[in-house]
């Protein structure tokens, strides 16, 4: 669990690391480039059989778009919790957002179960603001480790 610094800050981490971002990213233009390239002699010159392979290559853009979209947007995010206050960012390759949240703020703090059909569920701490934002941790094993931070954040929040 994340540890309280010296500052009396909690500072709770949710990776994106640059592997992933490259990983998804080549996919994506995989995904788009190879069909494309492979099969646009069956588009052009316009023939019977284009109206095919156009669908086949409009399928790989299905997938290679949203890659590359999470690849550039998906947001490495950290909570900083201190007395009165969480500071949360949000940053990716082309923006830096920080959302501030002051105890008068903040509508509710929830868990939220994800089922996986893998094996068991994995819990976050979900924390939505009266303006209706939705913020979540990472991913907890167990609801008791999730009610645990949540705890946490609250005293380190309200300064117990």
């Amino acid at each position: 669990m994340d540890e309280i610094s010296r500052d009396g800050r909690l500072r709770h981490d949710i990776p994106m690391h640059v592997a992933k971002r490259l990983f998804l990213g080549l996919a994506g233009l995989f995904c788009i480039v190879m069909p494309t390239w492979e099969l646009y002699r069956g588009v052009w010159p316009l023939s019977v059989a284009s109206p095919f392979f156009l669908f086949i290559i409009f399928g790989a853009y299905a997938v290679g778009i949203p890659l590359v979209y999470a690849a550039v947007f998906s947001p490495a995010v950290r909570w900083i919790v201190r007395r009165g206050r969480i500071d949360i960012v949000l940053r990716n390759p082309i923006f830096l957002r920080r959302h501030h949240v002051l105890p008068g703020d903040i509508a509710s703090f929830s868990l939220r179960t994800i089922e996986w059909d893998s094996g068991g569920p994995s819990y976050t701490v979900v924390l939505t603001t009266v303006n209706g934002e939705r913020f979540e941790t990472r991913d907890f094993s167990t609801a008791k480790t999730a009610e645990m931070f949540r705890d946490r954040i609250k005293s380190v929040l309200m300064g117990a």
